[in-house]
């Protein structure tokens, strides 16, 4: 029986290729688990309203390295924040995670109880209203309890909020309130004429269209109205008397 010198030699050369292997793998991970990759700064970007040290402490995790920073995870905490519409998380090599947010902006303010809440185009409520916004309107509907971070009931409030994002800028810039009951949708403009809207029947863009224009055609005139009805296919208009004045 012959032996062969040439199979220790080949598994010396196994051996050996592992044993290297083995040391690069070793040190890579104490490499990247090293204090130089831990995180060090967060860089926020894009918020006014929220504070970086909100921001921040959002997104706090437990491991220190960069590597092991979960970036789906910290947006998805982040976004929690009323004020938080969207958060792009990544990280930045060696020691920095970059976080950039989109806030969200009120359109609306609701009372609800003794307070004012700011409520945005979605219908999340942001908060209580501090007095700086300006260009809100009230939207009023059926009584209930708010909470920050919370979205008001799309039964309820949705077809008012998508009017409302839908308005020309003839309409938009006469509007004072929403109001919201039962389904059915009115506007109350700012030289009290009412706008009837009815119930959401799916052709949104048409009504606000009509709307926009009936209102153009009356300023046009000279004329102001105490109602418009847009419930039905023929739009019927209410105009104001004209006070007359008393002859001396």
């Amino acid at each position: 029986m012959s032996f062969s010198p040439e199979r220790p030699k080949r598994g010396r050369y196994a051996t050996f290729i592992l044993v290297i292997l083995f040391c690069m793998f070793t040190g890579a991970f104490f490499f990247l688990r090293s204090p130089y990759f831990h995180i060090r700064e967060f860089h926020v970007e894009g918020n006014s309203r929220v504070a970086y040290d909100e921001i921040v402490a959002r997104c706090a995790q437990e491991d220190p390295s960069i590597f092991a920073f979960d970036t789906a995870k910290a947006e998805e905490l982040i976004e929690l924040s009323p004020w938080i519409e969207t958060a792009e998380v990544r990280r930045k090599l060696p020691d920095t995670v970059v976080i950039r947010v989109t806030e969200r902006s009120p359109v609306a303010f609701m009372p609800a109880g003794e307070t004012l809440w700011l409520i945005d185009a979605e219908g999340r409520v942001l908060g209580e209203d501090d007095g700086t916004w300006t260009g809100l309107v009230a939207i009023t509907g059926p009584e209930t309890a708010v909470v920050p971070g919370q979205f008001l009931d799309k039964s309820s409030y949705g077809w008012g909020l998508r009017v409302l994002g839908a308005l020309g800028p003839i309409a938009r810039g006469k509007l004072t309130e929403i109001s919201v009951q039962a389904g059915d949708v009115s506007l109350i403009l700012d030289d009290g004429c009412v706008v009837l809207l009815g119930k959401d029947s799916g052709d949104t863009g048409v009504k606000v269209a009509v709307l926009e224009s009936v209102l153009q055609d009356l300023a046009s005139e000279g004329k102001m109205a105490e109602r418009i009805d847009l419930r039905y296919e023929k739009v019927a208009i209410k105009l104001r008397a004209i006070e007359q004045g008393t002859p001396h």
